[in-house]
């Protein structure tokens, strides 16, 4: 069907020659990969014990090679009292007991990869343990641990005689930002816990050290690293300067971060030459991904983190827009979606590589937040996409947020805030086990119980039942990680046809193939669009439907059915995949 594009809405026709250069440079294999994110504690249970674990982890991997994704990326599984559930890290090359042992490790690696699978682990350089040897040593000034943390004495002493922190910190986690150490009679800063303490990255033998670690888990033959927290990695060296109050942030808790804004604690430069020497480290190893977790209200901070062609960065840092744009279902609509998508493409620097994040072990799950009729359009759209889509554990079966009791909270986060607010800030709805099928606690484990409830619809929803069901979350998952290797996804084009408050549509497309259309109704109401009323550019009159989320159960929507852009109806939430010919 021939089409005839309006300018400037698409892009310029490639020359022949510049498609020739473009298809014989190879392009990264995170590019075409799907990372799939798995929390460790609620993966799979080999052991009984109600967590999860590695040998739980591998005895996935084929249904990880099924599903279609490129590579895993696992929580922190290091050594550490649990705290923050790993996030807290003991020892940064040995393996957390609860997880297995490194032989465990050895064995889920190759798992992984005889099954043509990557393996990207957490990197925690931020922080440690309290129960570190390093801190333990530098808590006694011993040498040359003294300066591997953040010390500083008090500003002075209360009436009663206790010391008085340096400066108006807080933390992440609520509360002062510092920790009195009796033994040392210093405070410790710490971003997070009390027992995360920060690690002193003035201090050369610290960036060493963290060196060390890269290249021992890159020796071990992992894929790459997702560095956490790495705007925290650098405070001022003024420790007398207290924060100043955030304006207009609706904040009243005067211990919550977000009381206050903070241009001495986060994004500092000396943070990018860190991660310039990470990188350098990276490049010693052939095609090892470095991901970091940024967000920062200003895009353009986010941005840094990519760094240039001649002095390059992160492969990418992680986009957040689509979870930070839209807290809930109100927030959507098809013009607000256009405008996150290009908020990061277009301050993308040149060169570079995008990627879409929909959920994760910090924020409620896709379902939960915008309603589970959006579950496969948000799919359809992050794997089709051009650049590396991030799935969280469970969302390809639709996973929503569990009811966790105040007596079976375990996220820190949320205690912190206590019984009357914990709800509001705890991470653990989203952290349950993940359904594999109708048994006993899902599958999950053969034990007795779980270290956070199954969420109770397990009985319906899980890996078992939508693997055998006609269709399913999962069906449609499969299908989009098969389509989206295909060439107008892999190498093509892109172009939002129709984008109104109610509808949004993305067209992928490349000479020489069929074109994909999909349509989204971010509404929550039926919806009929004319597609050819509101395309900037010309539309076939009619296409073959693909995939329809499980919503639709409309005979004229059937896969492989014909329908009419003129009037195509689609249900609430619904994403429609639509296929016609070359234009």
């Amino acid at each position: 069907m021939a089409m005839s594009l309006k300018r400037p809405q698409l892009e310029e026709n490639l020359t022949a020659e510049k498609r020739h250069k473009i298809k014989r440079k190879k392009a990264p294999w995170w590019h075409s990969d799907i990372i799939y994110q798995v929390y460790p504690r609620s993966f799979c249970d080999s052991s009984g014990d109600g967590t999860g674990d590695l040998k739980g982890i591998a005895s996935k991997a084929d249904y990880l090679k099924e599903l279609g994704v490129g590579t895993v990326w696992l929580s922190p599984i290091f050594s550490s009292p649990m705290a923050d559930f790993g996030y807290d890290v003991a020892n940064f090359t040995a393996i957390e007991p609860l997880f297995g042992t490194m032989d465990d490790f050895d064995a889920l690696r190759a798992a992984l990869h005889d099954r043509g699978l990557r393996l990207v682990l957490d990197f925690v350089p931020n922080h440690s343990s309290d129960e570190h040897e390093w801190f333990v040593k530098s808590r006694r000034k011993e040498e040359p641990y003294a300066d591997y943390y953040i010390w500083a004495d008090p500003k002075g002493f209360d009436e009663e005689g206790q010391p008085i922190p340096p400066n108006n910190w807080l933390s992440v986690f609520r509360g002062p930002a510092w920790t009195w150490a009796e033994e040392r009679q210093q405070f410790y800063f710490h971003q997070f816990l009390a027992k995360q303490p920060d690690l002193n990255f003035r201090n050369q033998r610290v960036r060493d050290e963290m060196k060390n670690i890269l290249k021992f888990w890159l020796d071990k033959g992992i894929d790459g690293f997702r560095i956490d927290a790495i705007k925290h990695l650098f405070e001022v060296a003024d420790l007398s300067q207290d924060e100043p109050v955030a304006k207009n942030s609706g904040v009243e808790d005067p211990m919550d971060y977000g009381c206050l804004s903070h241009p001495f604690t986060v994004n500092q430069p000396e943070t990018f030459e860190v991660v310039k020497e990470w990188r350098d480290i990276m490049d010693q190893y052939p095609e090892k991904l470095m991901m970091v977790e940024m967000w920062d209200r200003d895009i353009g901070e986010v941005m840094k983190y990519y760094g240039s062609d001649s002095v390059p960065l992160a492969d990418f840092p992680f986009n957040f827009l689509l979870i930070d744009s839209f807290r809930n279902r109100s927030d959507l609509s098809g013009a607000a979606l256009k405008d996150a998508l290009d908020l990061w493409m277009d301050n993308m620097p040149e060169g570079k590589w995008p990627n879409w994040v929909l959920g994760n072990h910090d924020n409620g799950r896709v379902g939960s937040r915008f309603g589970e009729d959006l579950i496969d359009a948000l799919n359809m759209l992050v794997l089709l996409l051009p650049g590396t889509p991030v799935t969280y554990y469970g969302e390809e079966i639709g996973m929503v947020d569990a009811t966790v009791s105040w007596e079976e909270t375990q996220d820190p986060q949320g205690r912190h805030y206590g019984r009357e607010k914990y709800l509001e800030h705890s991470r653990d709805p989203a952290r349950t086990p993940m359904q594999w099928d109708s048994s006993a606690f899902a599958g999950f484990t053969k034990g007795k119980s779980t270290w956070l409830p199954v969420n109770k619809n397990y009985k319906t929803l899980n890996v078992q039942a939508q693997s055998r069901a006609d269709t399913s979350h999962l069906k449609i998952y499969k299908e989009l990680a098969r389509l989206r290797k295909r060439e107008p996804f892999a190498g093509g084009r892109t172009a939002y046809p129709v984008v109104t408050r109610e509808a949004f549509s993305v067209l992928r497309y490349l000479e020489g193939y069929e074109s994909y259309l999909l349509v989204m109704n971010t509404s929550e109401e039926e919806l009929e669009v004319d597609l050819h009323q509101h395309a900037n550019m010309e539309l076939p009159p009619t296409a073959e439907v693909v995939l329809r989320s499980v919503t639709d159960t409309a005979e004229a929507t059937v896969p492989g059915s014909e329908v009419n852009l003129s009037e195509l109806k689609l249900v609430a939430g619904e994403g429609l995949l639509l296929r016609f010919a070359e234009f």
